[in-house]
């Protein structure tokens, strides 16, 4: 272990530090155990066996994915929207057709991009 891992490792906890961070890992392993559970559940186990608690892990950890990928497809399909509300505006206004076009279909992009992102 490099030095600066062994010093961060020695670094002592605040007492709130220490006492947010059981809570938080507390909600993670209930979390993990009643995923873990539910999975031997469904497959008629007698007992959770460490493959369901590893499934239970992978199900949580894809869960958190799908959380990052939403709020990305959410940012992205508003700023098309923001984009085509003044773009649509400010061309309707100036005539051009082609921007206006343009401006509509980053509209219904940004639309679609949104609700997906509302719907995963």
């Amino acid at each position: 272990m490099k030095s600066s891992q062994v010093d961060a490792i020695k670094k002592d906890l605040h007492p709130q530090a220490a006492s947010l961070s059981r809570e938080i890992i507390n909600k993670y392993a209930i979390s993990l155990l009643l995923q873990a559970k539910m999975i031997a559940y469904q497959q008629r186990a007698d007992l959770v066996m460490s493959s369901h608690v590893n499934e239970a892990h992978e199900i949580l950890q894809s869960e958190h994915k799908k959380n990052w990928s939403r709020e990305i497809l959410m940012i992205l399909g508003s700023s098309l929207l923001g984009a085509f509300v003044q773009g649509f505006t400010t061309e309707l206004s100036a005539g051009n057709t082609t921007l206006i076009a343009v401006y509509t279909i980053m509209g219904f992009i940004g639309i679609l991009m949104v609700f997906w992102g509302v719907r995963k």
